[in-house]
């Protein structure tokens, strides 16, 4: 999965540059990505699409996220940890942290890793175009390359 992400990140300014989906899933499959990981990215970029806009109250970064069970049977605390961080930061948003749970909960749990919260995160922000601190950013890029790019 993260291959193809960054594959889509790296190739497209935007998410508004994607083609259609149909067009989409050619392309990456020409790349030579595999069904599986093509309809998983689909399925995740149509769902970034139709996610409806939260309107936030200002003291929105005030209220805490509690976990249920079984999110906490799923996810790692330094997945957790990631998200708290990127929140409090301003990176992410409370509806942005919310799509990578839900992605995260949906994928085989040995899949569940900090990096691929972090490859997320970078979906997240890429489709909705926001800008990150560069050093956040930086953080966020080692999980698609493996390296940092700052010196």
């Amino acid at each position: 999965m993260a291959d193809v992400i960054a594959f889509l990140i790296e190739h497209f300014g935007n998410f508004d540059a994607c083609p259609p989906s149909n067009d989409l899933g050619v392309l990456l499959e020409e790349a030579g990505f595999g069904d599986v990981e093509i309809g998983n990215l689909l399925m995740l970029l149509e769902a970034l699409e139709s996610q409806p806009k939260m309107n936030l109250p200002e003291n929105a970064g005030k209220v805490v996220r509690v976990y249920c069970r079984e999110e906490l049977e799923v996810l790692p605390q330094e997945v957790l940890g990631l998200l708290h961080y990127l929140e409090q930061e301003k990176a992410i948003d409370a509806a942005q942290r919310e799509f990578v749970i839900n992605a995260l909960l949906f994928m085989p749990q040995e899949e569940v890793t900090v990096n691929m919260a972090k490859i997320l995160a970078l979906l997240v922000l890429w489709a909705h175009q926001s800008e990150l601190p560069v050093l956040i950013g930086d953080d966020l890029m080692v999980a698609l390359h493996g390296a940092a790019t700052m010196h």
